[in-house]
C-alpha cells in the first residue's frame, strides 16, 4: 500500500495525477489522504479519504495552526490503523507536518516540493533539509528552487500536461494589433495594472484575459474607470478549450510579479509551458527565475512596465525570426521531456521498491 498525502483540497493539487496515473498503470494498491478544507461535497473513489473539517483562509494564525494540528492528528491515526509501505508527500507543508512520523519511513517516501513556503525560518528549513536527505527522492517543480533549498540531486517535476502536446506547432504569422494573452486564474491585479497602464489604448496592442478569479472584477472596474479600451475579458473557460483560445494569441502575458516575494521569484508558471507547446512568444517580468529561463531558451522577452514598454515590446515582436523561434521552443521542450521521462522513471522505481 502506498499512501499519498496532501494537506489541503485536491483542487489545489493537480500534480497528484502524475503519481496516480503511474500507480494505476502499475496496478499498485494506494490510498489518497487529504484535507477537505473548503467543506466541499465530494464524490470520490473508495481509496480516497479526507479530513472533513472546514478551515477558512481568513482565520487567525493561531486558529489555523490549531486546524493544521487537527489534520496532523487525523493522518497519524489513519497511518496507525492502515498499513502503508511508502508515502508520497505532496507539498512542503504536508511533509513538515508529518516530520516526526517519517523516521520509520526513511528512504520509503517521496517528497514533492511545488512552492517556496517558510524557508526563511531557520527551524523550518532545518526540518525540510532532513526530510529531503532521508527521502527516496525529492522532486521540485522549478530549478529555481535550488537557490533556497539544500544541495541535493533533485528530480525535476515539470508542471505541464504531456497530453496537451500538439503535432507540428508553429508560431503564428505576425499580425496587428498584437494580442497579448493571459490564460488562467485572473489575479495579481496590483502588478498587472502596471502593464495595463503602460499599454493603455495603444492601437498596436490588445490585452486579452481568459479566465476567472477573485481579482477579475477589480480588473473590469479599473479599466472602466480609467477609460482603458484595449483590454478584453472573456471569463472562465474549460481547460479542454485552451488550444482554441490560444490560437489567436500573438504573445503570452506571463508577468505575475517576481519582485513581490520569494514565493513567486523562483517559480515557473504553467503559462511558460503553454508558450513552448503552442510556440507563442511570451512577455515576463525581469525579476525572477522565469526571466532567466525565458532568456536562455530564447522563447520570450523580459521587460518592466515602464513608459517605453510598448515600443520595446513592439520592436521585439516585429523582429522575431519565426524559424529560429520555432527551433528554440522545440529544443526547450525536448529538454523538458527528457527531464520528465526521468521523473516518471523515478516514480516507477519507487512504486516497485515499496510495493
Amino acid at each position: 500500500m502506498i499512501t499519498l498525502v496532501f494537506c489541503g483540497d485536491l483542487r489545489y493539487c493537480p500534480y497528484i495525477k502524475r503519481y496516480t496515473e503511474r500507480l494505476d498503470q502499475k496496478a499498485a494498491e494506494y490510498e489518497v489522504l487529504f484535507w477537505n478544507r473548503a467543506g466541499l461535497e465530494l464524490n470520490l473513489p473508495r481509496n480516497y479519504y479526507y479530513y472533513n473539517s472546514p478551515s477558512a483562509e481568513s482565520l487567525s494564525k493561531s486558529r489555523k495552526l490549531f486546524d493544521f494540528l487537527g489534520f496532523r492528528k487525523w493522518i497519524k491515526n489513519h497511518l496507525k490503523t492502515h498499513h502503508s509501505d511508502g508515502i508520497i508527500l505532496l507539498s512542503t507543508l504536508t511533509a513538515v507536518l508529518l516530520y516526526p512520523d517519517l523516521k520509520k519511513y526513511r528512504n520509503r517516501y517521496v517528497f514533492d516540493i511545488r512552492d517556496y513556503s517558510y524557508e526563511n525560518i531557520g527551524f523550518f528549513r532545518l526540518i525540510e533539509e532532513k526530510i529531503i536527505k532521508n527521502s527516496y527522492f525529492t522532486a521540485i517543480s522549478s530549478k529555481g528552487f535550488q537557490a533556497f533549498l539544500p544541495e541535493y540531486a533533485y528530480v525535476i517535476a515539470h508542471n505541464f500536461n504531456r497530453n496537451e502536446m500538439i503535432t507540428e506547432p508553429s508560431m503564428k504569422e505576425r499580425d496587428l494589433p498584437i494580442r497579448l494573452v493571459w490564460n488562467g486564474t485572473v489575479r495579481f491585479f496590483d502588478f498587472q495594472k502596471k502593464y495595463i497602464d503602460a499599454l493603455k489604448n495603444d492601437s498596436r496592442f490588445v490585452m486579452v484575459y481568459h479566465g476567472a478569479g477573485t481579482d477579475l472584477q477589480r480588473y473590469r472596474d479599473y479599466c472602466q474607470e480609467n477609460g482603458v479600451e484595449n483590454v478584453v475579458f472573456t471569463g472562465p473557460y474549460d481547460n479542454k478549450d485552451k488550444q482554441k483560445l490560444l490560437a489567436d494569441a500573438d504573445m503570452l502575458n506571463n508577468c505575475y510579479g517576481g519582485s513581490s516575494g520569494d514565493e513567486l521569484r523562483y517559480a515557473v508558471s504553467n503559462r511558460y509551458y503553454d508558450g513552448l507547446i503552442y510556440h507563442i512568444p511570451q512577455l515576463v517580468e525581469p525579476d525572477g527565475y522565469k526571466a532567466s529561463i525565458t532568456g536562455e531558451s530564447q522563447v520570450g522577452i523580459a521587460l518592466e512596465a515602464t513608459e517605453s514598454l510598448a515600443d520595446e515590446l513592439y520592436a521585439y515582436y516585429m523582429n522575431i525570426d519565426k524559424e529560429k523561434f520555432d527551433t528554440s521552443c522545440s529544443l526547450a521542450l525536448d529538454r523538458i521531456l527528457q527531464e520528465d521521462d526521468m521523473y516518471i522513471q523515478k516514480i516507477d522505481e519507487f512504486i516497485e521498491k515499496v510495493s
